[in-house]
């Protein structure tokens, strides 16, 4: 998902997709997340060793650069929906900025049937703000709401992988299950997605959920007044007492409210931000990081943000494609290092795997090594492969036909895919930006296999990511992401393995043949790993960042109370 971005999935470069209302519509959101906000302090806070003791009270006014089309987390697939909501939103599980698993709503668990069923045990004492109480009934009626059919969901339906069905034990035990070993649902439980929301206000249908306008959580904020196209307030949920152990803070928040401006335009976040109209903005255009550096009373910090990078996804039963001599020529005519660094000035590193190096107990390092720019090397393979011939353009051509890369692209190109579309055609290939606004038309080239390459990333903080990609039974016309198309029964085998074992070494090791065998079939090209920058006002503290390299407004607070 792209760059305005803030969804946790698919982006083709270019604005935001809007999201899947069907499973036969594409996901092509914007799928760097807004990573967050922190200092330059070690432990990912925005405290200075001047800051004192905490103060309790006071606002803070962030500028985000998107705004959600739908405020359901339950049915969109946007990862700014996941970051305006996490405040008023708890889940039963959650996962701690280096990445680890603790109790939150649920105060234990156990995994039982080989892996099929896992048993919570709820936090007693919990209410949702309108007064509810948290018992089993609620988390079996969000349950309930997620996989309805009603509902929609565009994400969250699908972080429940082979969901079987939700069973009440009793008022504080509930039992989820799955028709197969299914370890990566303990973090998928950790996310907004899987948030748990009153029965009450799930009630109220999905007009009112989607608008933003019927949003009742448990969490530390509660969501106030929200003006469309402009802003969203929060004030402290007074009652507050139930934070997870590794949330940086206990009891109510410190500070009193706070309020997420949405000014889409970068000029206009770094101008309200340098003139004090804002205290913190996310994503800083590369051009302008300098000018909010010589500012004294301002940090500037970034966070790689995890799951897959940005890359290119390249459609193997494609008659272009199919032949792995012609993707491997594709990736190594690329010199992204010098793309990269030129394009993004520092903002952004080279990605050697799908995997960013953040994603937890999925990474494998050892991918670093290997170089894949040699125009030589592509050289003599598209010769192998029969592009002998050249254009009046320079283009290599085959018995007539030129050697034409088509790659739909939602809105505009970005500056990135252009870059990339220079490099190639000094090898002879031409990179066609296939650009439109049409996102129904976009839609059906993707589920009709009408393309050769797709450029998108996706965010999530778990290996698992690799399964939306490469699975082969995930399609775009079903509803998947495999734009690669990729149909490798040794790949799905290992994608079994890693979602059947709960030991994250087992689930790394498989992770990395997963990562090694789609690079060396050229069946992705991973581009760079988005470093999300953000600005922060010298008078705000403890504003880190979560996993997904969101802020985590519940621990901030602010230096002069105001």
């Amino acid at each position: 998902m792209p760059r305005v971005d803030t969804v946790p999935h698919p982006r083709l470069p270019g604005v935001p997709m809007p999201p899947r209302r069907t499973v036969h519509a594409a996901a092509l959101l914007s799928a760097f997340v807004l990573a967050a906000v922190t200092a330059c302090s070690t432990d990912g806070a925005s405290d200075t060793p001047a800051a004192g003791a905490p103060r309790s009270g006071g606002s803070l006014v962030y500028a985000g650069e998107q705004e959600p089309d739908c405020w359901d987390p339950h049915t969109s697939a946007q990862d700014v929906t996941a970051f305006v909501q996490r405040p008023v939103f708890d889940s039963l599980v959650y996962q701690t900025p280096d990445g680890e698993l603790e109790p939150w709503l649920a105060e234990k668990w156990t995994v039982g049937d080989g892996g099929k069923s896992y048993l919570f045990t709820l936090r007693e004492g919990v209410t949702f703000t309108d007064g509810t109480a948290l018992d089993a009934a609620a988390v079996k009626a969000n349950f309930d709401h997620i996989t309805a059919r009603k509902t929609q969901s565009q994400y969250a339906a699908g972080l429940l992988g082979p969901y079987k069905g939700v069973t009440v034990r009793d008022e504080r035990t509930v039992e989820i299950r799955f028709s197969r070993p299914y370890a990566p649902f303990l973090q998928a439980a950790s996310t907004t997605y899987l948030g748990i929301q009153s029965p009450k206000a799930l009630e109220k249908g999905a007009d009112q959920l989607c608008a933003g306008t019927a949003s009742v959580g448990s969490g530390p904020f509660k969501a106030k007044s929200y003006v469309r196209g402009q802003q969203r307030a929060y004030t402290r949920n007074p009652d507050y007492r139930w934070a997870p152990a590794g949330a940086g803070h206990s009891g109510p928040a410190r500070l009193s409210s706070f309020t997420i401006r949405f000014m889409t335009e970068d000029a206009t976040r770094v101008g309200a931000l340098t003139s004090r109209q804002v205290d913190a903005a996310a994503a800083l255009p590369a051009q302008q990081i300098a000018t909010v550096r010589r500012d004294e009373r301002l940090d500037v910090v970034s966070q790689a943000v995890p799951g897959a990078v940005d890359a290119f996804y390249l459609n193997t039963k494609g008659a272009l494609f199919s032949d792995v001599r012609v993707r491997r020529a594709f990736r190594h005519a690329i010199d992204l290092d010098t793309v990269v660094d030129s394009v993004f000035q520092g903002t952004a590193t080279r990605a050697h795997s799908t995997l960013s190096p953040t994603t937890p107990h999925s990474y494998d390092a050892t991918l670093e090594k290997q170089e894949s720019y040699d125009p030589d090397r592509a050289a003599r393979l598209l010769d192998e492969a029969g592009w002998t011939g050249r254009d009046a353009q320079g283009y290599r051509t085959k018995k007539g036909r030129v050697l034409t890369v088509v790659a739909p692209v939602y809105g505009k190109p970005s500056v990135f895919s252009q870059a990339v579309q220079g490099d190639l055609k000094k090898a002879g290939i031409k990179l066609d930006l296939a650009a439109s606004t049409d996102a129904t038309e976009v839609s059906s080239r993707l589920d009709e296999g009408r393309y050769d390459v797709v450029e998108m990333s996706w965010a999530r903080s778990d290996g698992d990511i690799l399964s939306h990609f490469f699975r082969s039974t995930e399609s775009s016309a079903g509803g998947g992401h495999n734009f690669s198309r990729l149909d490798d029964p040794q790949v799905d085998q290992w994608l079994d393995e890693a979602q059947r074992a709960h030991d994250p070494e087992v689930r790394a090791a498989a992770y990395a043949k997963v990562q090694r065998r789609t690079l060396d079939q050229a069946v992705v090209v991973p581009a760079y790993v988005e470093q999300s920058t953000v600005g922060v006002a010298e008078r705000v503290h403890g504003l880190r960042l979560s996993t997904s390299a969101w802020p985590e407004f519940y621990p901030a607070w602010v230096e002069d109370g105001r």
